[in-house]
């Protein structure tokens, strides 16, 4: 596949979501004193999806069913996690009012 100015701004971005992500378990750690998995999970799913662009930036010639299996799984991990995030969140907002 050919590089393009969108798979580098999907890289770009991808690695930044993964940064963000290992920050805010940090930010959690420091500011709750809890460990939140959801935070290293979130990192994984954003991984695979720059991990994914970053193949195509490369030139990776294994296939374009490797890279939407990869695609996949970050979707499935994002989607996931998100969900799971905002159902702690809600439940300590119950825990606390």
């Amino acid at each position: 596949m050919e590089s393009t100015i969108t798979h580098i701004v999907n890289c770009c971005f991808g690695w930044i979501l993964v940064a963000l992500a290992v920050t805010g378990y940090y930010m959690t750690l420091k500011n709750r004193g809890e460990k939140w998995f959801f935070w290293n999970i979130l990192a994984i799913g954003w991984g695979f999806f720059a991990l994914a662009q970053t193949l195509l930036l490369l030139g990776f010639h294994a296939g374009a069913a490797y890279v939407i299996a990869i695609w996949l799984s970050s979707y499935v991990l994002v989607i996931a996690l998100m969900i799971l995030l905002f159902l702690k969140l809600a439940k300590l907002k119950m825990k606390n009012s």
